[in-house]
């Protein structure tokens, strides 16, 4: 099935269930020491030196056992270190005393981990609510390394999973089970701190535009500029047919932000916000498409946080020079 969890596995979810209907929900907030025993992720693996392969015993490879249900979850080199799923939570204490566990859990027998934390909600606008996560993957296959990245999708099952691993391919923090992990665990602490920091500076910069006002003659200029930031110059009085096509391509591309835009504002302030939205909507237009309601703001973040960053990001600090 497409959320791909068994019976050994299970998950807690707070207040919202997840779309399978499996696993518990909780309407009190969760500790986190309380909600790796709620996700039934309270259980440790084993590293065996050695493992039977093709019948034959090899030293070559060692297996990954779960301890409590005996399952071999993966086969790696004898170099792999184990990450257990309490070390992965105590990474977790770092966001603890600004966001609050929204899911955890496993799927895959535990091959696959996830922790979902809420870091917190604010109103772009009117009528668009912006929720912010830091999800935190990892598992006990072999092949999966230990994943840190903000995200806009609430993880529940594999699917939303991996949707929230493709989303944001540039602003993550990986950390491999080979070399000195505990270094690298270490290490974490102070990039998970960064990301705490940008996401503030996200907020500020998200309702600072979304409070100023944008005239139409302003609004046309920043998309003539922006589009020339990211394309190269439009060719006003075309001559060659490769000059006419640019022209072409430029002004049906500003009349697509420009009609976003149009038919956004019915709903929301004309800000320089909603202005940047009509761009990254159209440079991710895709990213509405993955099956669930995508909301002018929330595709505005996950458009500046993953695939598309680079010009989205360009477009935000070209709105904040205005």
């Amino acid at each position: 099935m497409a959320h791909e969890m068994t019976e050994n596995d299970s998950a807690v979810y707070y207040k919202q269930k997840a779309w399978h209907g499996l696993g518990t929900v909780v309407d009190d907030t969760l500790a986190l020491n309380r909600a790796l025993e709620m996700a039934g992720l309270d259980w440790s693996v084993t590293q065996t030196s050695g493992i039977y392969a093709d019948g034959c015993w090899t030293d070559q490879y060692n297996g990954i056992v779960r301890e409590d249900t005996g399952s071999v979850l993966g086969v790696v080199s004898p170099q792999y270190q184990v990450v257990q799923n309490e070390e992965v939570f105590r990474l977790a204490e770092y966001f603890s005393d600004v966001a609050t566990v929204e899911s955890a859990g496993s799927i895959r027998d535990g091959r696959n981990c996830y922790l979902l934390l809420h870091q917190d909600s604010f109103d772009a606008s009117a009528n668009d609510p912006v929720d912010r996560y830091m999800a935190m993957f990892w598992g006990h296959d072999g092949k999966s390394s230990i994943v840190v990245k903000p995200t806009s999708i609430r993880v529940v099952c594999k699917n939303t999973m991996d949707m929230a691993l493709a989303e944001n391919t540039q602003n993550k923090l990986t950390i491999k089970h080979h070399g000195d992990v505990d270094a690298k665990m270490q290490e974490a602490k102070d990039i998970i701190s960064k990301y705490r920091e940008t996401g503030n500076l996200f907020r500020h910069t998200v309702e600072s535009l979304a409070r100023r006002t944008i005239s139409h003659d302003a609004l046309r200029r920043f998309f003539f500029d922006v589009y020339q930031h990211m394309n190269g110059e439009i060719p006003t009085q075309p001559t060659t047919p490769e000059e006419e096509k640019a022209h072409t391509k430029a002004v049906a591309t500003i009349g697509a932000w420009d009609n976003t835009f149009e038919r956004e504002s019915v709903d929301n302030p004309a800000s320089p916000w909603l202005a940047i939205n009509a761009v990254t909507n159209h440079i991710q237009h895709k990213q509405a498409a993955r099956g669930r309601k995508a909301t002018v703001a929330s595709k505005a973040y996950s458009n500046l946080n993953g695939k598309g960053s680079v010009d989205s990001r360009k477009v935000m600090q070209h709105a904040l020079s205005m």
